[in-house]
């Protein structure tokens, strides 16, 4: 900018003061029309629609910019859709997403937190996913103040205990996931061994919960032989050896089978244990969440008929996801979008 050379500036003020002096001093020479007298003018060009950012960004999946739209436009919409709803009128004008940018991903202690930016109509946002959540970029413009400050609010409300799982676990699973549910309930209570051998009978209870459902939803309609509904061992068996199944599922398909088999003999023991603790409960307990969620996991892929990874892109992140308007589950790739139903011969042949 050879308008600025050899120029020796009075800093007759900081920061903002600073800026206003300059901008006054030079608002003649910095303009969107070049001066004919002088071709080393510098051209300032108009800022770019925000709408026509997103041809801009590259290795950005749609499907996840479509998610955090929807979300967006949800949450900044749900007052003014609800004085629709109530009076037919409204004054509130509605938010609308014109570009969304994923600035990173960071992991911390294993969980990846993905941050966007959001410009609106309206406004602009920070949206920070698993769990997603947004945030004012008036209020806090720090990006990393903010993933810090949203790390820290998930990790206390992941402190409360809930019913876990999604609808596509509700659907067909609702009775066990109430049963671990109850069981962590119990847990926060219990000081005496009578109550610590309580929460062994209700981690045994949401194990035989998880076969009965499972043969409710017809997961294994086909066996000739089924075995007893309140055998544990027997059907986790049979839900490990449809999703773990060849040569290269060898070790994944052991250690399933032995916490299957470790879990429940934990449970039966602290049901009756005399000397029971506080930390056997603690272990019986996570035991069991941890072995019904990779069971679970198994289920729902099994009743989507969802391949390993994706036979468009290739890629392993594959999702499973309940549609009620449809009354059935559906796979998708979370990198392609590509989603549908496969054979279960597709998934041995992944193996």
């Amino acid at each position: 900018m050879s308008g600025f050379r050899n120029v020796r500036l009075r800093l007759r003020k900081t920061g903002s003061g600073l800026a206003t002096h300059l901008i006054t001093r030079y608002a003649g020479r910095m303009n969107d029309k070049p001066d004919a007298e002088n071709p080393n003018d510098c051209i300032i060009p108009p800022e770019l629609p925000k709408t026509e950012l997103r041809n801009l960004v590259s290795e950005q999946s749609e499907h996840e910019v479509r998610e955090i739209v929807d979300y967006i436009e949800w949450q900044c919409n749900k007052k003014r859709e609800h004085e629709l709803e109530e009076t037919g009128t409204t004054e509130l004008a509605e938010e609308i997403v014109q570009h969304a940018e994923k600035i990173k991903t960071e992991r911390v202690m294993g969980t990846d937190y993905s941050v966007w930016d959001v410009h609106t109509n309206l406004n602009r946002w920070w949206v920070i996913t698993n769990p997603t959540n947004l945030y004012s970029q008036i209020l806090m413009p720090s990006l990393d103040y903010t993933l810090s400050f949203h790390i820290g609010l998930m990790a206390r409300v992941q402190a409360r205990r809930e019913i876990a799982g999604g609808d596509e676990v509700f659907d067909f699973l609702s009775i066990t996931q109430r049963k671990i549910y109850q069981a962590q309930l119990a847990f926060d209570e219990a000081d005496e061994i009578e109550d610590f051998q309580g929460i062994g009978l209700q981690c045994r209870e949401a194990m035989t919960s998880f076969t009965r459902e499972v043969v409710a939803a017809g997961l294994f309609d086909d066996l000739g032989e089924p075995p007893k509904k309140g055998d544990f061992i027997a059907w986790s068996d049979h839900v490990i050896g449809a999703r773990a199944a060849g040569g290269a599922a060898e070790y994944v398909r052991g250690y399933l089978k032995a916490i299957c088999q470790k879990g429940w003999q934990l449970a039966n023991w602290l049901t009756h244990a005399k000397n029971a603790t506080r930390s056997d409960a603690a272990l019986c307990l996570s035991a069991t969440e941890h072995l019904v969620h990779e069971l679970i996991t198994l289920a729902l892929k099994s009743k989507a008929r969802s391949p390993e990874k994706c036979g468009r892109c290739s890629s392993f992140k594959i999702n499973v996801t309940w549609r009620p308007d449809e009354e059935e589950y559906v796979a998708s790739c979370e990198m392609c979008g590509a989603e549908g139903r496969w054979p279960p011969s597709s998934v041995a042949s992944e193996a």
